[in-house]
């Protein structure tokens, strides 16, 4: 017999697992189901945590199982950008704290496992692969362990992907071609601050994570990645040599692993939502690494779009459409806003005017 749910989140990671959370705190009774493709076994680049995610993983009662993680406290970030020389930005007067940097892969199953303590069930090795539709309920084909469950409402937690909504005709509209090439190392003693320097055609990001690593990873647009061969270990490293603050930052480190290409473009969904349908974190839109707000969007939205599926369960017809339109309006709003604090920061690097990566922001 097929399994049934009341909800299904697809991708079990902050913003799935914080769906998941939230759906079982506020209604205990709901059967939940958190598809996860993976087993959290392999490196994950994203990182950092911005000031904020107290509240955030408070809120949806992780608090103490993050901080018994041993993951490490950021006081500030420095940065290279618009002069050759660092500025700081200290967190210590922040009203919203610290920010954090986790080992990304034990963070998520972190929330995995809080997820499946507050009653959700795991379905682990499960992909999403295709969806139909009845009257009240979705039917979801998985691939893997469990072939197929069926629920009344879908979150799509699938990250940039966006696989469940994409099949139900949103658009991923993407507002620019950036990736990033990630190298781990292992780094005694490295500062914890986030360090960002920009360079003619890109710009360096690194931040010390737990048990000593260092990630280094260099951003810049796809085409430009390609025709320098940058994705090629030797060539990664002549460019990191190039640098100055970050080549000194990895000076006597260790490589661990890498190096890796990972899309880092922004991207939003051109509908966030539909009949019994929501997404949440990636799925509905990404930002640039540049913000550090990538986790804290993710478990914010994940919560959120647990309000609307509930509304979905609890009152169809109007209070489920409204529910659905404030989401996509705080969405888009938000995603706006975004924008053009995007469009600001990185027209305050002015020293390369001729460079393509530079002149495409600031267009």
């Amino acid at each position: 017999m097929t399994p049934r749910y009341d909800v299904a989140v697809l991708g079990a990671g902050p913003a799935g697992a914080a769906a998941a959370l939230s759906l079982r705190q506020l209604r205990p009774a709901l059967r939940v189901a958190l598809a996860e493709p993976s087993r959290y076994d392999a490196w994950r680049v994203g990182e950092t945590l911005s000031p904020g995610c107290r509240e955030l993983l408070a809120g949806l009662g992780c608090w103490e199982r993050f901080a018994a993680e041993g993951f490490l406290e950021s006081f500030g970030t420095r940065a290279a950008w618009g002069a050759g020389e660092l500025y700081d930005h200290e967190f210590l007067f922040s009203a919203r704290g610290s920010g954090w940097h986790v080992d990304r892969a034990r963070f998520d199953a972190m929330l995995c496992d809080a997820a499946r303590d507050a009653g959700a069930e795991v379905l682990e090795d499960a992909r999403f692969a295709s969806a139909e539709r009845s009257e009240d309920r979705w039917s979801l084909k998985l691939r893997g362990g469990i072939e197929r469950i069926e629920a009344s409402w879908v979150i799509d937690a699938t990250g940039r992907s966006a696989a469940f909504a994409v099949r139900q005709g949103a658009r991923r509209l993407a507002a620019d071609r950036l990736v990033g090439v990630a190298v781990r190392f292992r780094a005694p003693g490295s500062d914890p601050s986030t360090l960002v320097e920009a360079q003619p055609d890109g710009w360096w990001y690194s931040a010390a994570t737990p048990e000593s690593g260092l990630v280094v990873v260099w951003m810049s647009d796809a085409d430009l990645v390609r025709r320098q061969g940058l994705s090629n270990g030797p060539r990664w490293f002549e460019h990191l040599a190039r640098s100055r603050h970050t080549a000194a930052r990895v000076a006597g480190a260790v490589v661990e692993a890498g190096p890796v290409v990972r899309a880092a473009h922004s991207q939003r969904l051109s509908d966030f939502g539909g009949d019994r349908w929501v997404a949440a974190g990636d799925a509905a839109c990404t930002l640039d690494p540049l913000s550090s707000q990538g986790i804290l969007k993710a478990l914010r939205t994940g919560k959120i779009a647990s309000f609307v599926a509930l509304d979905g369960l609890e009152g169809p017809g109007d209070r489920a459409a409204s529910s659905l339109t404030r989401y996509r309006q705080l969405l888009a709003a938000e995603y706006s806003q975004y924008l053009e604090t995007r469009a600001w920061f990185y027209g305050e690097e002015r020293r390369w005017p001729e460079s393509p990566f530079w002149a495409r922001r600031r267009r």
